[in-house]
């Protein structure tokens, strides 16, 4: 950043440019106050928004009471939010699991936050003493992430590491992931590898960590001569520096693996890193120690390697572990036996090999035999894969001094061949000669043969991939994917490593499905035994696009019933929800065009109907009134179904409607028919919110609906009468599980009434029989009161559409 620099709260450290990204290693919390604390004050004070994620050593009151003791007016600061402090498992964890891309993100929207805050930037400072092995490496590809997010916002960020957790190689990574890192020695402060310096060389940076590292660091020229010595090296070795610079380096190597370091430097000449190679070594004192090797090239200015920078641990338990590595031969011989292999010792110098182990099962030969025929047997019961004679071979081996391990066919005594695995090692003596061989013979027939069947199966299933355009899984206990493979990329944009590290499954889940998903998710967990299911669900492609997946899964037993596992397969349904929300786009317009067209015949049959009664009306001869009447009834009749297919229309779906908006319409009509003799009636209408009924019972009811109400503005008032029609629809009864609910429909009048000898199973006017007729196709019941007018009680069953 090309900003003005920002005070560090540190002389050694400076002024610091926005961009900047150190770190500090710390052996005690003392160390790590002694640079987070001055950092703080210094960007609290230069109005910057600052934020510490921390872990142990200082949990979070420890950390603000410490901070109180430090900086002045601390508290107003924290009321004030310029100053959070936040527990490393909110920051960086989602459901126990490191997330780094959330990490990222939410640096990123703290820097926005401090800018819109009118903060002139963002400090930060993230302790990592609750890093695990596991999650070392998703946090070093975070760091170098943290890095370049830094160098382009006013950012500055101090990672803080405990020293006692790094081994040297680890702590030589973290400062390439930093511009600089600070380094207590002696009691001071040290500024390792700052970009303000001339470039440093690896082993320059090196030097201010060695003296604080346990494991031994030392490097070594390409010829194999010491160059340098650390205090860890003295103590596991037991040499002092003086002692050991400007020898050899095979001082360390114990008689039997002599030349294996100047093997692996030979590969540091052609740029290759060596990382925790296990092997034994020598110490002053005559004990062989095992040991973890680390070996990165040194580089000159023209980038090519100088020297072998050689980093060692000592991983040797005590001496029980070390008798346990140098046991005798004889009862290395004895376990080979019970595991089914032949152990040789051939000694060079004489000719002479002797043989130990399973040598009956192996080759078909009794001891006896193959103790006198074993190098007759060798020579030529042996093909090479090379076709090369084995004598030949090991000619070649005896001179070379080399390592072998190969694969050969052995002809048994009853003339079967079986494939066997010969390896094994010289040793050489003090000066350099090899003396002797010790090998391991191991049958490897059904080896190859279940790797043959291995390679086959996966062909087949290579095959089977290759045209599987899904992803398959499988998911331990604790529904944490194991295993993920198929078209993750092509479904979800994602590689399959991406599920492995950085994306979990449930972070691309459509948050509209996410509890849908769960609630699948429980339902499988609480499955007895093996069990089966299936579920359709959105998710976030990479790219950002919506994509349809149908996930099959099934529940897996093991043999104890304890453990189980989880496996299925999600393909992409996209196409298919698409199609068929087009296909049911069209189905809802091809309904709602019927609906249309059905409502302005029947509107075309009612004006029909309206015009015809104008004709009799002015015909002198028709003096009878009720044939008028019976076309206004069928008129009428006609509007309650028109009005049905109205609703139909206009709704989103295309079978149901909202009876209650209906019903309003339908007595408003009917009020407006009959205006003449409602002019002094008032409608009332308390209706149930949201009864949404299918087009069949909404056509039967709106008739019923339509009769009874006729009835009461006709026959219930005089024409001065004041009067009151009320209408009540209501849910009395609800079951969620079948969607079925239990409805009143009311309607009455406070009018003259019906007369008591009136009954409904007897009458002679058409509009009662046709209500009479319709409610037995509901399957309802209909109840007549006369105490004050007259009221019409029906009750029936629906299905409400969810």
């Amino acid at each position: 950043m090309k900003e003005k620099s920002r005070n560090s709260g540190h002389n050694i450290t400076g002024d610091m440019p926005w961009g900047t990204h150190f770190c500090q290693f710390y052996r005690t919390k003392e160390d790590l106050m002694d640079i987070a604390f001055p950092y703080f004050k210094a960007g609290l004070e230069n109005n910057e928004l600052c934020l510490w994620i921390t872990s142990q050593p200082l949990e979070i009151e420890e950390s603000k009471e410490a901070l109180r003791k430090a900086i002045p007016y601390i508290d107003i600061y924290l009321e004030k939010g310029q100053i959070e402090i936040i527990p490393y498992t909110h920051w960086y964890f989602k459901n126990g699991v490191f997330n780094s891309e959330r990490v990222l993100n939410g640096w990123v929207e703290k820097f926005n936050q401090a800018l819109s805050s009118g903060y002139d930037g963002l400090r930060l400072t993230e302790d990592t003493s609750w890093l695990e092995k596991e999650n070392r490496n998703d946090f070093a590809d975070y760091e170098k992430e943290l890095d370049r997010i830094t160098g382009k916002c006013r950012i500055t960020a101090l990672c803080t590491y405990p020293l006692d957790k790094f081994n040297a190689t680890e702590t030589i990574d973290i400062i390439a992931n930093h511009q600089f890192a600070l380094i207590k020695k002696e009691g001071k402060w040290e500024l390792v590898g700052n970009s303000r310096y001339k470039k440093m060389e690896e082993t320059e940076i090196l030097a201010n960590i060695l003296e604080l590292s346990d494991d031994a660091i030392m490097t070594e020229s390409l010829d194999g001569i010491i160059t340098s010595w650390n205090k860890g090296a003295e103590r596991i070795y037991g040499y002092t520096a003086e002692e050991v610079l400007g020898k050899p380096i095979d001082v360390l190597e114990p008689p039997t693996l002599v030349e294996e370091i100047k093997e692996l430097t030979e590969l540091i000449r052609y740029e290759e890193k060596i990382h925790h190679y296990e092997t034994l070594q020598l110490r002053k004192d005559g004990k062989v120690i095992n040991v973890s090797l680390t070996l990165s090239p040194i580089f000159d200015a023209s980038g090519n390697p100088t020297a072998a920078l050689v980093m060692s641990r000592d991983i040797t338990e005590n001496e029980q572990t070390v008798e346990k590595l140098l046991r005798s031969k004889e009862i290395y011989r004895i376990i080979t036996e019970q595991t089914g292999q032949l152990v040789y010792d051939y000694d060079l110098r004489t000719d002479k090999c002797t043989w130990a182990g399973a040598i009956e099962e192996t080759t078909g030969y009794s001891f006896e035999e193959f103790q006198m025929l074993g190098k007759y047997i060798w020579t030529t019961n042996i093909q090479s894969s090379s076709e090369t004679h084995v004598g030949a071979r090991f000619r070649d081996i005896k001179s070379t001094g080399d390592r072998y391990k190969e694969e050969l066919r052995l002809k048994r005594k009853d003339g079967t061949y079986i494939d066997i695995e010969n390896k094994g090692i010289y040793l050489r003596d003090h000066e350099g000669h090899p003396y002797e061989a010790i090998g391991v013979i191991k049958d490897i027939t059904d080896w190859k043969l279940a790797l043959k069947k291995v390679k086959e199966s996966e062909e087949k299933y290579r095959s089977f991939i290759q045209n599987f355009h899904g992803i398959v899984y499988q998911r331990n206990e604790n529904f944490i994917p194991v295993y993920l493979h198929g078209a993750a990329e092509e479904i979800t944009g994602y590689r399959e490593k991406d599920f492995s590290s950085r994306i979990k499954w449930k972070e691309i889940i459509h948050p509209d499905d996410l509890s849908l998903v769960l609630k699948e998710e429980k339902k499988i967990r609480n499955f007895q035994s093996t069990g089966y299911g299936d579920i359709e669900y959105r998710i976030k492609h990479k790219d950002g696009r919506i994509r349809w997946v149908h996930e099959i899964y099934q529940k897996i037993k093991k043999t104890d019933e304890k453990s189980e596992f989880y496996q299925g397969t999600i393909y992409d349904v996209t196409e298919k929800k698409e199609t068929e929300k087009f296909l049911e786009g069209i189905e809802i317009s091809r309904k709602k065009e019927i609906h249309h067209r059905i409502k302005n015949n029947l509107q075309v049959i009612s004006s029909l109907l309206d015009l015809q009664a104008e004709k009799f009306q002015d015909k002198e001869c028709i003096k009878d009134s009720e044939v008028l009447e019976a076309f206004v009834e069928s008129q009428n009749r006609v509007l309650s179904m028109s009005l049905i297919h109205e609703e139909l229309y206009k709704g989103k779906g295309t079978d149901t409607l909202n009876f209650s908006e209906y019903i309003r319409k339908l007595a408003e009509n009917l009020f407006h028919t009959y205006s003449l003799n409602s002019e002094n009636v008032r409608l009332h209408m308390d209706l149930e919110e949201n009864a949404l009924f299918d087009m069949d019972i909404a056509v039967l009811l709106g008739i019923i609906v339509n009769e009874l109400i006729s009835n009461s503005l006709k026959y219930a008032f005089t024409k001065s009468e004041d009067g009151e029609i009320r209408v009540q629809l209501s849910r009395e009864k609800k079951n969620n599980e079948t969607h079925k609910s239990l409805f009143s429909l009311t309607i009455s009048d406070n009018g003259k009434g019906i007369p008591e000898s009136l009954e409904l199973g007897n009458v002679e006017s058409l509009g009662l029989q046709l209500v009479s007729i319709l409610i037995d196709q509901l399957d309802g019941e209909i109840k007549l009161r006369r105490d004050h007018g007259t009221e019409f009680v029906i009750t029936f069953e629906v299905t409400e559409k969810p």
